[in-house]
């Protein structure tokens, strides 16, 4: 969907299979499918990207390079540490801005997968996405009924309201989309 949206977007996210760059699973030994799918694809974008119109994912994040993993996972790390917030499972990052706030995948100590939003300056984990297939099925829906557009400049937008209600109706425990 964002392919046809912006056509250059998927060539910049580079291959998933790069000599020289490690796995996802030289990272994280037991990485969730939903990584090993990521990173098995496409490489990510670099914090060094230079043109706007390639660097977000998602309005107001990128998809994290994977040569810049390790480094991500510790400032995550941190926040959770200095927050006080362990989740009480597996928090590992997916997606970031400029500002270190993170869109993290969760596995709970009961193994349940979900996809949180983690804000840096508060350090609590919301979950926005019921589990990872929700998280992937979301995003297409927010492509599919024009959530997510390329603004005048061509840039990335949203229709914040829009999103809130596509996201509810997809992820209906999720609160995060009602508050």
């Amino acid at each position: 969907m964002s392919a046809h949206l912006r056509p250059d977007y998927t060539a910049s996210l580079g291959s998933g299979h790069r000599e020289g760059q490690p796995a996802i699973s030289d990272i994280v030994p037991d990485a969730p499918k939903l990584l090993q799918a990521i990173y098995s694809q496409v490489s990510g974008t670099s914090s060094d990207e230079e043109e706007p119109s390639l660097i977000e994912f998602i309005p107001g994040y990128r998809l994290i390079h994977i040569q810049e993993y390790v480094q991500e996972i510790k400032v995550l790390e941190s926040i959770l540490k200095e927050k006080g917030c362990s989740g009480g499972g597996t928090v590992l990052p997916i997606l970031t801005n400029y500002g270190s706030d993170f869109i993290c995948y969760y596995q709970s100590e009961d193994g349940t997968e979900r996809i949180c939003d983690l804000l840096h300056d508060y350090g609590d984990l919301a979950v926005m996405y019921d589990s990872p297939e929700k998280f992937l099925e979301t995003l297409c829906e927010f492509y599919k009924q024009e959530v997510y557009f390329l603004d005048e400049e061509g840039y990335l937008d949203c229709d914040l309201v829009l999103e809130g209600e596509v996201g509810a109706a997809l992820n209906p425990s999720a609160n995060y989309w009602s508050e």
